[in-house]
């Protein structure tokens, strides 16, 4: 699962890039996802995208540490 998460810290990365290069549209975030990760009201795609990555990266480093049994 560690790589999995990884592989999803990676893939925030390249979209975030995107965004920030103006390849992709920094819109509002959805009210959903400012709930969710506590964003001020005024958030961007470009904070959603850091904060879902900020996640991944947590579950990586607990599944990179797991004992495999």
């Amino acid at each position: 699962m560690g790589y999995l998460d990884e592989e999803a810290v990676f893939s925030h990365t390249k979209y975030l890039e995107r965004v920030d290069s103006g390849k992709n549209e920094n819109v509002t975030s959805p009210q959903i996802a400012t709930d969710y990760w506590q964003l001020p009201q005024d958030a961007r795609l470009s904070d959603v995208i850091i904060g879902g990555r900020a996640d991944e990266a947590k579950h990586r480093d607990a599944n990179h540490v797991l004992p495999i049994s």
